[in-house]
């Protein structure tokens, strides 16, 4: 049997059903075990070096060396920026120019580029560099790096996130996602949904620092970012900030979540009882002016929401989100399509 739970906000949470039901038992990780994933990851990264453009110098071989004879290897967020940097084209070049062409036309314009740069680098576990390049960035660039986040949660609010669960951590070249789980529910019609958070951040400046409420469907395990008031619980830019603000900020961010929760809930229990005419036309104006979207997916949800038949805004919603979990495989792309789906989920119109 569910057994209820009143929540912070009032509202009646349950406990996952017991195993022998054919919903799946939340699964994820608790915050020890990924604050120490984090800190081991951190341990990688090399020290900031702040270089003259001038200074440095490609190899054939398309490492860059560094004043001090450091020589990194380039990952692709590092690649890209460099190209933004010199104005070059990097994929022709690859393809028509030989090592010692591509070294001697970099070369040339770093001569001529004015300005240094702020060099982010991790370890090369490959042992074939001092180094592996994961960004070029402005000097005055200040992370919020991932162990610092943690390390606050780690000290300031280990009684807040003990009852989450984390289930998905996942790390791209120039993005980080963490997302958790209340593992207490609501029930949705019977649905088990699992409220929490997803924080997505970035070490090299593709994104701010961001955490937003998260729902999780527990039968497909669908994810949904929902931000209530138009506002996210959590964003801040890179920039110079005190690990005591910051332990503030994130104390803040994660302690309101229970009573957006209920917004967001009621905004559900709506969606479920407003028919969409033309469901898949409803999915096109949310996704097709998103360029982080790819319109194969954009057509892959507006099959789905068809197959299934659940022709109300919550079913449009679930369609995008199933696509953004079960077809796609990149975290960026599907944080872009939960959130993109939230947004349409936000204007629901409340009974009166």
């Amino acid at each position: 049997m569910n057994v209820s739970v009143a929540g912070s906000n009032g509202l009646a949470l349950v406990r996952p059903p017991e195993p022998a039901s054919r919903t799946p038992a939340l699964r994820g990780r608790s915050f020890a075990d990924v604050y120490q994933d984090v800190m081991q990851r951190s341990g990688e990264m090399l020290p900031d070096q702040v270089v003259h453009v001038a200074d440095l110098r490609m190899t054939p071989l398309g490492n860059i060396t560094l004043p001090g004879h450091l020589c990194y290897r380039l990952n692709p967020v590092a690649l890209r920026g460099l190209a933004s940097m010199l104005g070059l084209r990097w994929d022709k070049w690859f393809q028509s120019a030989s090592g010692e062409e591509r070294a001697e036309e970099v070369n040339r314009r770093f001569q001529r580029t004015p300005g240094a740069k702020k060099i982010r680098a991790w370890v090369d576990r490959e042992d074939k560099a001092d180094g592996v390049a994961r960004a070029f960035l402005a000097p005055s660039f200040t992370p919020i790096d991932d162990h610092r986040i943690f390390e606050r949660m780690h000290t300031m609010m280990r009684g807040l996130v003990d009852d989450y669960r984390f289930t998905r951590v996942e790390f791209t070249d120039s993005t980080t996602h963490y997302t958790a789980v209340h593992q207490e529910a609501f029930d949705l019609d019977g649905e088990l949904l699992h409220p929490g958070f997803h924080l997505r951040n970035s070490e090299v400046g593709a994104s701010a620092l961001s955490l937003d409420d998260h729902w999780m469907r527990l039968v497909c395990l669908n994810g949904l970012m929902v931000r209530v008031g138009g506002k996210r619980s959590l964003y801040r830019t890179h920039r110079a900030i005190e690990d005591d603000q910051l332990a503030a900020a994130l104390v803040i961010a994660v302690g309101r979540l229970p009573e957006r929760w209920a917004t967001a809930f009621a905004w559900m229990q709506s969606a479920k009882r407003i028919a969409v005419p033309h469901a898949d036309d409803a999915v096109a104006a949310i996704l097709g002016d998103s360029a982080e979207v790819p319109k194969a997916l954009l057509e892959e949800a507006q099959r789905v929401v068809l197959r299934d038949g659940d022709l109300s805004r919550f079913g449009v919603v679930q369609a995008i989100t199933l696509v953004a979990h079960q077809t796609n495989r990149d975290p960026d792309v599907r944080f872009a399509m939960e959130r993109l789906a939230g947004d349409y989920l936000a204007v629901t119109p409340l009974p009166a």
